[in-house]
């Protein structure tokens, strides 16, 4: 086992995992089961510990692993945003990520190109997307100057009323991003307290 990188994780409970179900002399204990992993586990889950179970219905004592979940190690993934289908610019960071050549077999190059082309929408989206909030009421403010000079009619001219038309267009747009990033977040959200409510629904029915 040491030569292969394997190593005991520490245990609690009754101490041997196996008995003959003898008696007297005849009666033999051993600890014959152990959780064995390597070096980099350990290392990166070093609180882990094994609890020896009740035997019931073996000779041997069922084994737990415990992990410590403050020191597990925890992935972060990206998940595809809806509102970046609105944009263009993601079309163009799409095409440019996923024309790039890949090696190795064909789901090694399908999970090399969609990983390469999350990563680059999602850090070109966080100059671009997260400020819809602000650019809304930027918007908003304008447009209400422009109504008002429009209203006035004291120096309103051709490119005033384009230029209005421009801000309501875009935040019109800017409307249907957010409604589309809150859209997608009530589903998430949906598919995890409404299954549980569900749950609890059948559980009471």
């Amino acid at each position: 086992m040491t030569n292969s990188d394997f190593h005991d994780v520490r245990s609690i409970g009754p101490k041997y995992t196996w008995c003959n179900n003898k008696e007297g002399t005849s009666q033999i204990w051993e600890r014959l089961d152990r959780c064995l992993v390597n070096s980099i586990a350990l290392q990166r889950i070093p609180a882990a510990m094994t609890r020896h179970l009740e035997r019931v219905a073996s000779d041997h004592s069922p084994i737990a692993i415990k992990l410590d979940e403050k020191i597990q190690v925890k992935r972060n993934s990206i998940k595809f945003e809806d509102t970046w289908r609105s944009y263009p610019a993601a079309r163009s960071i799409v095409y440019h990520s996923w024309k790039k050549n890949d090696f190795g077999d064909h789901s090694e190059i399908l999970q090399r190109k969609n990983c390469r082309t999350m990563k680059a929408l999602f850090f070109w989206s966080k100059n671009k997307c997260k400020n819809l909030k602000t650019l809304k009421e930027d918007l908003k403010k304008d447009i209400i100057e422009l109504q008002n000079k429009e209203a006035d009619g004291v120096g309103w001219t051709n490119e005033d009323l384009i230029l209005l038309r421009s801000k309501v267009h875009e935040l019109n747009v800017t409307l249907n991003r957010l409604a589309t990033w809150w859209n997608q977040r009530a589903k998430a959200r949906w598919h995890e307290e409404g299954d549980n409510n569900s749950k609890m629904f059948h559980k009471f029915a």
